[in-house]
């Protein structure tokens, strides 16, 4: 896909840190991102998908998609793995760039050659 980017390091390091802090206080999960995930990966613990994701996030030159959503914030769309296999998240970083909502956390439902 064209729009596939490298995520703004700034983003990224603000994402990670509130990922890593894994402040309940300061992380919003969908219902549906969590239903998700624990599906595909049989796991009830939010440390598990967000370490995954602060990991992916934190390597230098990320590549992911900016998403347009009607959230309060800057929402992008990129790869992850956890034991081996390959998801898809999407995090919107609230304005307040303090708090993060997690929106998605699947496996690809379109490959993993693009972030559709």
């Amino acid at each position: 896909m064209d729009d596939q980017k490298p995520i703004p390091v700034e983003w990224a390091r603000r994402v990670c840190n509130i990922l890593r802090e894994g402040d309940k206080n300061k992380i919003a999960w969908t219902l549906r991102a969590l239903q998700e995930w624990q599906a595909a990966t049989l796991s009830v613990f939010s440390y598990e998908p967000q370490d995954a994701m602060a990991d992916a996030l934190s390597l230098p030159g990320v590549i992911g998609v900016k998403v347009n959503l009607s959230e309060d914030g800057e929402t992008y769309a990129f790869f992850f793995t956890f034991q081996k296999r390959i998801f898809y998240g999407k995090i919107c970083l609230r304005s307040n760039q303090l708090n993060i909502k997690i929106i998605s956390a699947h496996i690809p439902r379109h490959g993993t050659k693009d972030l559709s």
